[in-house]
């Protein structure tokens, strides 16, 4: 009541000043219309439904949480070059260099659609290119080195953690998947009859259905699991939530556990572990890639060819198993 009457009191107030409260309220939901934030949250609103929900939370509080707090009250086509600047360099000072730039890229896709819908009429964030500091990609921790691989697959057979993250280990090292589609993956999608993995595309980083042959190791690990978590949905379960999934610290902190430092080995380097080695050996680099579920060179032909490669598929990840085996009795 206290906030009604002040509300009321405040509406007399403009009008003894020749202000409609009716119509102030009306141009202040214009203006806010047309701040950064308003035409940021708009615009996402539009894009998300093609992206996976948790990459559409990231992108969203990513912006929130860097750029709102500075312009999101701003008039998108007031924002100048060097305010925009001013912003990603505090991003900078912290030494998050590829996330400033990729918010500099994130800004510049909400500026083209305040043009599209009539409110700005020029990209201020394309003006910065080439004004921030780049960021210098590093390779993934890996081992390749053939010994070296043979005393990591001991290590996770001796593993001693939860029996769950220690098959995700195994299955990473045998599938070459990223280890959000390990440990994400659903009973449904397993097929040990066929030995197969049919990956669905919204799971998938290049948003393609994945085929992954499973070896006759792949699906020994598989069966032992089912015995555990086999009732569930979920093929990995975290301890506490069994409808949620291990957290994808899991994997990282087991390796830590087994005392590989991060410079050494991560959970996506049971991929370039894969993919060096087996280029070393002669197999075929289309089947390898295929097999990482890298991004097709012809987009279309990868939508309607997703079994592609799949009878050399079979053969090298079941030679690439049977070869893991023999580093690991060596």
């Amino acid at each position: 009541m206290k906030e009604a009457r002040e509300a009321c009191a405040a509406a007399k107030k403009q009008l003894g000043g020749g202000i409609d409260p009716s119509v102030q309220k009306k141009v202040i939901a214009r203006a806010w219309e047309n701040t950064f934030e308003a035409i940021a949250r708009e615009w996402h609103e539009n894009k998300k439904s093609a992206w996976t929900e948790r990459y559409a939370e990231d992108m969203l509080e990513r912006i929130a949480s860097n750029i709102f707090p500075y312009l999101g009250n701003r008039p998108i086509s007031e924002i100048t070059p060097p305010e925009l600047l001013s912003v990603l360099r505090k991003i900078e000072a912290r030494g998050a260099f590829y996330q400033a730039n990729r918010l500099r890229e994130s800004c510049s896709l909400v500026f083209r659609y305040a043009i599209a819908t009539g409110r700005a009429e020029r990209d201020t964030a394309a003006d910065l290119r080439g004004a921030l500091k780049s960021h210098v990609t590093t390779s993934r921790a890996a081992i390749t080195e053939p010994e070296e691989v043979g005393g990591l697959l001991r290590a996770i057979d001796g593993y001693t953690g939860h029996f769950v993250t220690k098959c995700g280990l195994q299955l990473l090292a045998l599938t070459f998947l990223r280890p959000r589609e390990v440990r994400l993956g659903e009973w449904s999608e397993i097929d040990l009859d066929e030995k197969l993995w049919r990956i669905p595309a919204k799971r998938m980083k290049m948003r393609l259905d994945h085929l992954v042959p499973l070896s006759t190791q792949a699906c020994a690990i598989l069966e032992e699991l089912r015995e555990l978590t086999g009732r569930g949905r979920l093929m990995f379960p975290g301890l506490r939530a069994k409808e949620q999934p291990i957290s994808d610290a899991t994997f990282i902190a087991a390796l830590r556990r087994m005392g590989f430092e991060k410079d050494e080995m991560c959970a996506h380097g049971f991929r370039s572990m894969a993919s060096t080695i087996l280029n070393e050996q002669g197999y075929p680099a289309d089947a390898i890639e295929k097999q990482l579920a890298h991004n097709p060179r012809n987009k279309i032909r990868g939508i309607y060819n997703r079994a592609e490669y799949l009878p050399e598929r079979r053969k090298m990840m079941q030679d690439w198993a049977d070869y893991l085996e023999t580093l690991r009795n060596s």
